[in-house]
């Protein structure tokens, strides 16, 4: 069902434009012949419409009455500066949506216009002509159902980052897929759903976009093509389907993928030597840290350490999910012998030292990486990875604090979605998304970016941003499952400087409630309550 939403707040306007504050206030959506006010273009004009957070779909324009020229151009933009760029301007682009284009009115018109993501938009009339707006509204299709997982806390960001986390997540889910953004990236990319699945099953437990989509990207991805074609996709692939029994206990679903399980499997084989080092025709583990021409052997050899570290998770969890299936797992065995004879070691990033800590190569060198500069290094793609990872060493408060500062950063800057990517020591003396910026301020939408997400085609919208969410369910709300078929969880909750800490988690069987309140004496108060066929395995709760 569409909805709509009035604008929220006008941005800018051209002095030609007379009482354009009529289009904040909600009224019938019906064009009639007694609606008095009306916002009034005349000539070359402009106006910019910001509906107060990211949207996905478009708008729908109810129109009076034209005299003249009757073409508007529509500009719809995830930033005030997106909006009022031109194709080509600093990567301004149409690509997988239209945003930037030219419609033709009519008298006495209700029309829709537009499917993409975005939160302001902005409307150009044509010379010698005089359009009357009766409404101008975001029309969206934004996913409706229940979301059951839930956290709050004694910590307003921490609520505003899980809720904006959660937003983001709902918006990408479209079409019956798991998409990785709205204005740009509709695509099923299967390294991305990781982060993006984790966060739906704290959220909605069940859902049947991860299966839709994992069948999807299997149907693409024959070997010997890979996933995406990214050899590294089809690794994610295995960690993904594995994940999907152990949270659902669904061994038929996996059971039907078992032929392209093997076809992966006997193909990644063909790439890892007997000293266990890989050679991939491409490597990619995230776009912070892949490795391109003319770049340093270090960064390189970073690269390789977290694809040889993504294999031995890939394998790992393939080998458990065969075992649970009762299938023959001795070609995991093998490969992960191989890899297991090359010595993981990380020169500087963070995303290649959190693979090979959860992959088991646990050192203080890792810890090092995962430490230094605090947020800066961080990733949205690679956010939950790297905090988990940190939770090896302890480093609970740590994480806390840097989630905080990381997405409590975007929030500033007018985030009402969390991004593609986020250099947090970029983000010095910045324009925030949702105004134009003065003299001595860098537009960031404009001015940063890096590889496919240069300046206006970053998108600010994007699923795999998501993996906040698990961590905070995980190791702060402390509901954790253990077990290969989702009825087996742990309470291990890490409430750092929290003293009240409570929410839900969805399982097949019903919803685990947990809450903890700190008392005068120092100790929480604990309230766990699992549904039947659950089994609580231990609860810890600690500062």
């Amino acid at each position: 069902m569409t909805n709509y939403i009035f604008p929220k707040k006008i941005i800018d306007k051209s002095d030609t434009v007379k009482t354009a504050e009529s289009l904040m206030q909600n009224r019938t959506l019906q064009i009639g012949f007694a609606e008095s006010v009306a916002a009034v273009t005349e000539g070359n004009a402009y106006l910019i419409l910001d509906f107060g957070k990211e949207l996905s779909g478009g708008v729908r324009i109810l129109t009076r009455d034209t005299i003249g020229n009757k073409k508007i151009r529509l500009r719809f933009g995830e930033s005030v500066s997106e909006c009022c760029a031109d194709l080509g301007e600093d990567n301004a682009t149409n690509d997988h949506a239209l945003r930037d284009f030219y419609v033709e009115l009519t008298d006495w018109s209700d029309m829709m216009f537009g499917n993409t993501g975005f939160r302001f938009v902005r409307i150009d009339t044509a010379p010698e002509s005089v359009i009357r707006f009766q409404a101008i509204v975001a029309a969206t299709n934004i996913d409706s159902r229940e979301q059951i997982g839930r956290f709050e806390c004694d910590d307003p960001l921490l609520n505003e980052i899980w809720d904006t986390a959660a937003y983001t997540l709902r918006l990408c889910i479209q079409n019956g897929y798991l998409w990785d953004g709205v204005k740009r990236d509709r695509l099923v990319w299967v390294g991305d759903l990781y982060p993006m699945i984790r966060a739906a099953y704290c959220l909605y437990g069940d859902l049947p976009e991860i299966r839709n989509s994992l069948s999807f990207a299997q149907q693409e991805g024959i070997p010997p093509k890979w996933m995406n074609n990214i050899p590294m996709y089809s690794f994610w692939w295995l960690i993904n389907l594995a994940e999907n029994c152990f949270h659902t206990g669904d061994k038929e679903f996996a059971r039907d993928k078992l032929p392209f399980i093997r076809a992966i499997l006997n193909e990644t084989e063909k790439y890892v030597n007997e000293n266990g080092e890989t050679h991939f025709d491409f490597n990619f583990i995230d776009w912070v840290m892949h490795h391109q021409d003319g770049e340093s052997v270090e960064k390189k050899q970073d690269e390789l350490v977290g694809v040889n570290a993504l294999l031995r998770i890939a394998l790992t969890k393939t080998e458990l999910l065969l075992k649970t299936l009762g299938e023959d797992f001795s070609l995991c065995e093998q490969i992960l012998a191989r890899l297991n004879r090359k010595a993981l070691s990380v020169h500087s990033y963070k995303q290649a030292a959190a693979l090979s800590v959860l992959s088991g190569a646990k050192s203080e060198g890792m810890r090092t990486v995962l430490k230094d500069g605090g947020a800066k290094g961080v990733s949205t793609f690679m956010s939950y990875p790297i905090f988990t990872a940190l939770t090896a060493y302890a480093e609970y408060d740590f994480n806390l604090r840097n989630i905080k500062e990381y997405y409590g950063k975007m929030l500033e800057l007018g985030a009402t979605t969390f991004w593609e990517d986020f250099d947090i020591a970029a983000a010095e003396n910045v324009c925030g998304i949702d105004k134009l910026p003065a003299t001595q301020e860098k537009d960031f939408h404009r001015t940063f970016g890096k590889f496919c997400y240069k300046g206006f085609r970053h998108s600010l919208c994007h699923g795999w941003s998501s993996g906040v969410i698990p961590y905070l369910a995980e190791m702060v709300l402390g509901i954790k499952e253990i077990g290969n078929d989702g009825t087996v969880f742990a309470i291990d909750a890490h409430l750092s400087h929290l003293k009240h800490v409570k929410g839900a988690y969805p399982t097949t069987y019903g919803n685990i409630e947990a809450e903890y309140l700190l008392q005068e004496n120092g100790e929480y108060k604990i309230i766990v309550n699992a549904p039947s066929g659950i089994k609580i395995n231990g609860i810890s709760v600690k500062k």
